[in-house]
């Protein structure tokens, strides 16, 4: 498995969160995930609690950090362009800095050849997101201090501390909630992690709800997120081996270039699903008739133990939102 995907992929150790059963992992993820929109704005003391408690979990795992860190590699830029928005647009507080943009032909020229060197040298840079928001800062300099010449326009841009704040929290609580869902899926298997969800979802059976088949739904799309991530880069390399490069060419060149990947992904997708139905089958599997277990979940003291300390910090994130 391609150990550059951090997320749906499991992390074998002997850990304590890793005997946990798979139903209170799953019930705690979801109390922490409400239990986060339940702090108060700006809050980053409670913030910080629940960042030491998650770091206190991840110590427990004896998954490397880096693991960790790559499941937060995809979202880096929408993480800076959501805190990037927040600073620039926000108008409450008070102003801190104030960045006044003398827009003259010089600037704009010198900004343009920034970014054009951008474009040609990004596919040899190793980190582009970070050369990336190198190159936005850079033109916001260029932009700052007005260059001699003809002056289309200028204009300001107010700093407040409000949105420094904001963007701040949304960023913090944001990596929590990834960190933490990354959390179940590197220490549950997803055979366990099926066994779970049917057995939290299995009071729906009342209402003629199908829950052990809505269960396989959730964890055989799990298992397949790294799966397919794997086969796009597979199928990647054999374009660039063609001499196709996805990072050249106009944009409509670019629009075939996507349909070039899309095509073999469906095709590669549909033929999984072909397979893995054949193998299902041949295993004896109907869709909706009760099963035996091979793996017998079972309650153990510590399991409740952890139940009742995220149920206790639920509450009491609750109870700080009211009052």
């Amino acid at each position: 498995m391609n150990n550059k995907i951090a997320f749906g992929q499991y992390y074998h150790t002997n850990s304590v969160i890793h005997r946990m059963d798979p139903r209170i992992k799953i019930i705690i993820t979801l109390l922490f995930m409400v239990g986060i929109f339940l702090v108060p704005t700006n809050n980053f003391i409670i913030l910080g609690i629940l960042f030491l408690l998650t770091l206190g979990m991840i110590l427990l795992t004896k998954v490397p950090l880096l693991r960790y860190l790559k499941s937060l590699k995809q979202i880096i830029f929408l993480m800076c362009f959501t805190f990037f928005f927040q600073v620039i647009f926000a108008n409450s507080g008070n102003v801190i800095y104030t960045i006044n943009h003398h827009l003259t032909i010089i600037n704009l020229l010198v900004s343009i050849l920034i970014i054009v060197v951008y474009i040609f040298i990004k596919k040899y840079l190793p980190f582009r997101i970070l050369f990336l928001l190198v190159v936005i800062a850079l033109v916001f300099w260029v932009l700052q201090y007005p260059i001699y010449g003809f002056e289309i326009t200028n204009y300001s841009i107010n700093i407040y501390d409000q949105g420094l704040v904001n963007g701040s929290f949304i960023v913090a609580r944001v990596l929590l909630l990834i960190i933490f869902s990354t959390i179940l899926t590197l220490t549950t298997k997803p055979t366990l992690l099926n066994i779970g969800l049917e057995s939290l979802l299995s009071p729906l059976e009342k209402l003629k709800i199908k829950t052990n088949i809505f269960a396989m739904m959730i964890s055989i799309a799990l298992r397949f997120i790294p799966t397919l991530f794997l086969e796009a880069d597979k199928i990647l390399k054999a374009q660039a081996s063609r001499g196709l490069d996805f990072n050249e060419g106009k944009f409509m060149n670019k629009v075939t270039q996507i349909v070039s990947l899309l095509v073999p992904m469906f095709i590669v997708s549909f033929k999984r699903a072909d397979d893995l139905a054949i193998a299902m089958e041949a295993r004896g599997y109907i869709p909706g008739e009760k099963r035996t277990k091979i793996t017998e979940l079972k309650l153990r003291f510590i399991d409740v133990m952890w139940l009742l300390l995220y149920i206790l910090v639920f509450i009491s994130l609750i109870l700080v939102r009211v009052l």
